[in-house]
């Protein structure tokens, strides 16, 4: 799952900055005369420093809260302009365990979008200043980009340890279906320590990356695996389900999924309705479907419906045809998505 980190690593730390936690909050000053780091930001090596501003119309508190997010703001671009153009290849290298289906890009996307935003520890407001005079509210936010660096590599390790535990602690003789059901957590936390490993990146006075044990790098190549070999039976419960057999067969496979009759870890039961209409000249076919997965066993892990239209100036079938595409486009992501949901 390869991400720009330029783009990446800024939203990462805008939202993470900007909700983070700034310790006590300075006496605020009023005064007519602006203290020197309004005009002149602090440059402490080892340190980072953010001023910002905001207007003041009635509340001088939500101005300088506006200030201090201003001030975050102001204290990333500096951050992000310390990182050179290669880390972009550094970062995909360290997140990339070999090529990925799209089964699993899906599943680790769903993963990561569930993922809160990591919080800077070592960042805080060191002062504010309100200018009664002009109506302006200034703040200065500080960043310790040693001590931010240590403690993100620290939880790192945390994370690191505990997933090659999780790892170690599911055997390789089970059943395909319970080894996945059994290491997606671990996923999670592969997907935490790489918005730490980012955020690390950008802090770092070194920009340095933090690299993957090769236990842990190992784990993910074998979850990955795990997701390949995943097999399921497909079954049409009525006469429009068999007609979108064939193009749901095509999808479920691009992502990764293996079809098969015997001996599947999964079963995808699904129906289909077409509703065919024509008005204006036009052909409109309205398509739906249901499906239902459930274990080997019989136990129903989850069912849902999507919907999907197709139009069309030429002919009904041209419509129908474009219907069912879309209609098992939106199954085949919901089903990957599922798979995850109901079987972590």
């Amino acid at each position: 799952m390869k991400l720009k980190v330029i783009t990446g690593l800024s939203t990462i730390l805008a939202a993470s900055v900007l909700l983070a936690a700034c310790g006590s909050n300075p006496t605020k000053k009023q005064s007519s005369s602006l203290p020197d780091w309004v005009v002149n930001e602090p440059a402490t090596t080892g340190h980072v420093y953010g001023v910002g501003s905001a207007p003041i119309y009635v509340d001088a508190a939500k101005s300088l809260s506006q200030a201090q997010d201003a001030a975050r703001v102001s204290m990333i671009q500096k951050l992000k302009v310390t990182v050179s153009g290669s880390l972009t290849q550094d970062t995909e290298e360290v997140r990339q365990t070999g090529k990925q289906t799209q089964l699993t890009k899906i599943v680790r996307n769903v993963i990561s979008s569930k993922i809160p935003d990591a919080q800077l520890s070592n960042l805080n407001v060191q002062e504010n200043f309100v200018d009664e005079k002009n109506k302006v509210a200034y703040s200065l936010v500080h960043l310790d980009r040693v001590k931010a660096s240590a403690n993100l590599r620290r939880q790192i390790s945390e994370l690191d340890d505990s997933a090659i535990k999780l790892g170690a602690e599911t055997a390789s003789s089970l059943s395909t279906l319970k080894q996945v059901q059994l290491l997606v957590p671990a996923l999670s936390l592969v997907e935490q320590r790489e918005a730490l490993a980012e955020q690390r990146q950008l802090v770092d006075m070194s920009n340095r990356t933090t690299s993957k044990p090769d236990e842990l790098v190992a784990l993910e190549k074998r979850i990955q695996a795990l997701f390949d070999q995943l097999s399921v039976s497909l079954s049409a419960d009525n006469a429009a389900g068999k007609k979108i057999r064939s193009g749901l067969t095509s999808h479920l496979t691009d992502l990764g999924l293996r079809i098969s009759s015997n001996n599947t870890d999964l079963n995808f039961s699904y129906a289909a309705n077409l509703r065919p209409t024509e008005k204006s000249g036009r052909y409109y076919v309205f398509a739906s479907g249901q499906v239902k997965i459930s274990e080997a066993s019989g136990r129903i892990l989850s069912e849902f419906s999507q919907e999907a239209k197709g139009v069309s100036g030429a002919s009904m079938a041209q419509a129908e045809h474009k219907a069912i595409n879309a209609l098992v486009k939106k199954l085949g992501k919901e089903l990957a998505k599922s798979l995850l949901e109901k079987i972590d």
